[in-house]
């Protein structure tokens, strides 16, 4: 044994604090993720017994030990942020027993890819793999001095509260975009000639019958085919290695309020690539295929970053949305799709029972109003790509610190007095 390896077994100890007064209810259950997060659970808890699940306090931790559920990564939480909840008698809570050991240190050391291999394979199990309590306490790993926990803590801290924080801002920009795409194509105050409100300057409001709604004078409908091209996603088959340079995009990766996640991109080198189903930054897709009863399908979603992928393609389950008129951004083109009219018009063009698909009658037939001349449209396309363009260097901000945290993780191994 290395001269600062210990047993986490020395530093660790179970907390079986049960809710038996009820104080935590059904919103109260949280469940844990691969990616090493407290969630929401999924688990339906409808008329379960919730005495006998398990009080989880600031400082403790839960992990599922059943490791062959969560693919190569183990299920695993860290209640840093205080807020008392419960979670299933099926998971494991634990605390740091030990002044030694910081217990973010020590979830600095389980965010390491090296911890996820170490515990699927001292996993035990034949039709259900379980890491248990005793392997988990058999655990060596490095405990340096307190100061020098700290110090590392310290500088993981502020690379992660950098991440949170550009990630805020990104949610902010989308909810900026959406109130600029608001103010000018539902709202109708965009800058009249005299560069006043429209609406409520008094500007001509025309009620079309088509759409059932009041639009100013002189636009009218146009389907979005006139300004749209469309490309189908492919099926691909090829063999997956965790070294490509191709990840390919499926519904997996749309967030169900709209949004992009390269979590989970499926790394492939296909034997066939389709030259125009490649996907790059910018690009909008949208949900063609939902295996949850249409909550995904017909959401927009454009593609923010390539992660650490050269190349992006998208599978048969989603279909780019490409402008073929300058006018109208890609970014425009995504506020639109992300309207509420348009979710409510794509569902009238779903079939299927297990599987939900997305007819193309939806993408064709779908009608936008719009002004004979473009112009302003492009005025609202430039103002819309400015915060596009703020959130995509966000995102790249957010790579090159998950690199610089994925650096300091692997260094924990070496580290010295």
């Amino acid at each position: 044994m290395r001269l600062n390896y210990r047993k986490l077994g020395e530093y660790i100890e179970l907390v079986n604090s049960l809710n038996t007064d009820l104080r935590y209810g059904e919103g109260d259950v949280r469940g844990v993720s691969n990616n090493k997060e407290i969630i929401q659970t999924r688990a339906n808890n409808e008329g379960r017994d919730f005495n006998k699940f398990y009080v989880v306090a600031k400082n403790d931790f839960i992990y599922n030990s059943r490791t062959s559920r969560m693919g190569e990564k183990v299920g695993l939480g860290y209640n840093y942020k205080g807020n008392t909840f419960i979670t299933s008698f099926n998971n494991t809570v634990f605390k740091v027993k030990n002044e030694a050991l910081l217990p973010m240190y020590l979830f600095m050391w389980f965010n390491r890819p090296e911890f996820d291999r170490y515990v699927r394979y001292h996993s035990w199990g034949s039709s259900t793999e379980i890491f248990s309590w005793e392997e988990m306490c058999n655990i060596l790993l490095p405990i340096p001095h307190i100061d020098k926990q700290r110090e590392i803590v310290n500088e993981y801290n502020v690379i992660q509260n950098r991440i949170s924080l550009n990630r805020q801002l990104i949610q902010k920009l989308e909810e900026t975009a959406q109130a600029i795409y608001k103010q000018w194509f539902v709202d109708f105050e965009f800058p009249d000639e005299k560069g006043k409100a429209y609406k409520s300057s008094g500007g001509k409001m025309v009620f079309n019958e088509e759409i059932e709604k009041e639009i100013p004078n002189g636009w009218q409908p146009f389907l979005l085919s006139k300004y749209c091209v469309f490309v189908n996603g492919y099926s691909y088959t090829g063999e997956e290695l965790k070294s490509s340079k191709t990840a390919m995009i499926s519904i997996k990766n749309f967030d169900k309020n709209g949004g992009f996640k390269t979590e989970g991109l499926k790394e492939i080198v296909p034997n066939k690539i389709r030259a125009n189903c490649y996907a790059n930054v910018g690009d909008v897709l949208v949900a063609h295929t939902d295996l949850t009863q249409g909550v995904i399908i017909g959401n927009p979603t454009i593609v923010m970053n390539k992660s650490i992928y050269d190349y992006l393609i998208f599978s048969m389950d989603t279909v780019k949305v490409s402008s073929n008129t300058k006018e109208i951004s890609n970014c425009l083109l995504y506020s639109i799709l992300k309207e509420k009219r348009f979710k409510e018009f794509s569902l009238g063009y779903v079939n299927g029972s297990t599987v939900m698909h997305l007819s193309k009658r939806a993408l064709l037939e779908y009608k936008i109003y719009l002004p004979k001349d473009l112009k302003i449209i492009g005025e609202l396309s430039l103002r819309l790509d400015k915060v596009l363009y703020h959130q995509i260097n966000l995102h790249s901000e957010i790579e090159k610190l998950d690199e610089l945290k994925s650096l300091l993780l692997s260094k924990l191994a070496t580290i010295e007095n």
